[in-house]
């Protein structure tokens, strides 16, 4: 009888002794997870901390203001140089690059080569150059393109509306709109369009998918 309790006791000290292991053992492995679970996080955020830091060195390479968050880019219809009409929701889907320019502007004539060569880059990949002129005649914007052998859309803003609406003050003005119709860029003053750091930005551009 006493061996049968014995026996009793033992085993139920060995069942004890098993679930505590069982237990400690379930807990080792929750806390690994756990701790694997908090490295992941840190280096994803190490990961992500690095990708802002490259964009934001994107941006400044080429001297463009990042717009973070960016906001929506405000809608007009303008006429170009044949009369047609323009919407910039026309470009929805596209990386728009819209520059607010004058032809007596010196600046603008400076950065307009580099534009034209920005345009005969990109224009066959989802990306388009919208050049408004502020407050021109007609014949005077058509005379200076030509002239000048520039083969970008060119819209007339003959009363100033759209540049008031984005308040470009000062020539050339120029805002960078990505895919989702959001501003992401501006930069106020000639850039040199044509360096590799604005193509490399342009190709970011292109290349970042749209968000949900």
């Amino acid at each position: 009888m006493r061996r049968r309790k014995w026996t009793i006791r033992i085993i139920g000290f060995l069942v004890v002794i098993f679930s505590v292991y069982i237990s400690w053992h379930l807990l080792s492995l929750k806390e690994e997870r756990i701790s694997i679970e908090e490295k992941e996080w840190e280096e994803e955020e190490e990961i992500a901390a690095e990708e802002e830091r490259l964009i934001q060195l994107l941006y400044a390479s080429v001297g463009v203001q990042r717009i973070n968050p960016p906001f929506e880019a405000e809608g007009f219809t303008l006429e170009d140089l044949r009369g047609s009409m323009m919407s910039l929701k026309d470009f929805r889907g596209k990386v728009i690059f819209l520059n607010f320019w004058a032809s007596w502007c010196g600046p603008c004539r400076i950065e307009m080569p580099a534009m034209e060569l920005l345009w005969q880059v990109f224009q066959d990949d989802d990306f388009v150059i919208l050049a408004v002129d502020v407050r021109e005649r007609r014949d005077e914007v058509s005379s200076f393109i030509e002239k000048n052998d520039y083969t970008f859309p060119t819209l007339l803003d003959s009363w100033g509306r759209v540049a008031n609406i984005y308040s470009a003050r000062s020539y050339p003005t120029t805002f960078l709109i990505d895919r989702e119709g959001k501003v992401v860029g501006k930069a106020v003053g000639a850039r040199k369009w044509a360096s590799k750091g604005s193509f490399d930005l342009i190709k970011y551009l292109l290349d970042k998918k749209e968000t949900d």
